[in-house]
Formats: C-alpha cells, structure tokens, sequence
C-alpha cells in the first residue's frame, strides 16, 4: 500500500507530506536556517513548524508564503525546492514552460531547453518576469513582500493544478 501523500494537494489546498517536510528542512539547513529560527520568522511556532517538518501537519498557501519569505526564496524556487513542483507534477503533464505566455519567449526556451541544453531547465526569474499575470503582481504596490508571495504561490500551485488534475 503507498503511504505517501502529495506535496500539495489541490482539492484541499494544503503542502506537507514526509517528504515535503524533508525538503523544507534540508533547504532551511543549506539557508543555515534552525527549525527554531524558522518558526520564530514565520511566526507559526516550535510546535507546529516541527510538525510540518516531520510530515505530520499540512499548511496553507498563506504558511507556505511565511516559509518561503522566511528562508529567503522566490515563489518558483520553493515550490521546486520542496518538492511540490517536482519531477512528478512533470510526469503528471505539468509543461515546464507553462507558467511563460505563449508567444516568442516560450518558443525561444522550449528550443532552449530541448535543443541547445536538454538538462538545464530555463532560469526561473524568465519563468515568472515574463508572466504578465505575475509581471502584475510583482509591480503592485499596495501589497506587501509577503502578501506578493502569497499571490505568487496561488497562481503557480493553482496552474500547475489545471495542467496536473489536483495533486502535485
């Protein structure tokens, strides 16, 4: 029987698993980041930081924003980072170049990363710049970094979910 659970899961809007857990707690390692430092930055506490990093409790695109801002990392980069945008949302249809508006830039990657340098994927920051709905968000000023961060998450989990059919 498998036991294991999405790293993000689209019906129930929720991230964790072991091996998001896994993921969140290497990547504060490599930022030289202590679980304690963590939940005192995302202000969710010892308790439940701990339990999100043992596989035990799931969270919400608004705690994942608090984690991502915390460990200093952009929105595409964590959700690759933890997992949630891994190879299996690949493997479940999701098109790396999904998150580019069709039109000259995506055609220029896709033959970038297919012909030119097969196993180097496309620098995230041409993924998400050159995204108009995430273009739109970045530029707001009324929201603050982490309330952009929040959005940014949204839109990704949300469109990877479309291409995906619910569980990353």
């Amino acid at each position: 029987m498998n036991d294991q659970q999405p790293a993000w899961n689209g019906v129930d809007g929720t991230a964790g698993g072991a091996a998001f857990g896994a993921a969140l707690a290497e990547l504060a390692r490599e930022r030289d980041v202590t679980i304690e430092r963590l939940a005192e930055a995302t202000g969710l506490g010892d308790e439940l930081t701990r339990a999100i990093v043992d596989g035990s409790h799931r969270i919400g695109v608004s705690a994942l924003a608090a984690l991502a801002t915390a460990l200093r990392t952009r929105p595409i980069e964590f959700l690759q980072r933890t997992g949630i945008l891994g190879l299996e949302a690949f493997a479940f249809g999701l098109d790396p170049l999904y998150f580019l508006p069709e039109g000259p830039v995506r055609y220029e990657a896709r033959i970038y990363m297919r012909e030119i340098n097969p196993r180097h994927a496309v620098p995230e920051g041409d993924m998400t710049r050159r995204n108009p709905t995430l273009d739109a968000v970045a530029r707001d000023e009324v929201l603050d970094a982490q309330g952009k961060v929040e959005l940014e998450l949204a839109y990704l989990l949300r469109a990877a979910v479309q291409q995906t059919g619910g569980a990353l």
